[in-house]
């Protein structure tokens, strides 16, 4: 389903939530989909997931996400720190950062 978004209207989008397990394709083949259409570098990922495990976040940090969030979170700081991101990323993109 992210993906299909993406397909329609990627321009329009501001933050990718995404967590690794998922059905039909994992968050990582979502990254990896992102990689190849060159998505990484203008539209944010966040993780979200409740494996805290090294090897998950060094491969998604390879990916260049923007955060990693762990399950359980508490929702106001989670909308504080995706807004947060969102801003930055829009700082960089008007400004060439």
């Amino acid at each position: 389903m992210a993906i299909d978004i993406m397909e329609k209207d990627a321009r329009n989008l501001a933050v990718v939530l995404l967590d690794i397990i998922m059905p039909v394709i994992s968050g990582f083949g979502v990254l990896e989909y992102m990689k190849k259409k060159e998505l990484l570098d203008r539209l944010p990922v966040v993780i979200v997931t409740d494996d805290d495990s090294e090897e998950t976040s060094n491969k998604a940090y390879e990916y260049k996400v923007a955060d990693i969030v762990i399950k359980p979170f508490e929702p106001k700081i989670i909308r504080r720190r995706v807004q947060n991101i969102i801003e930055l990323y829009a700082y960089r993109e008007r400004y060439g950062c």
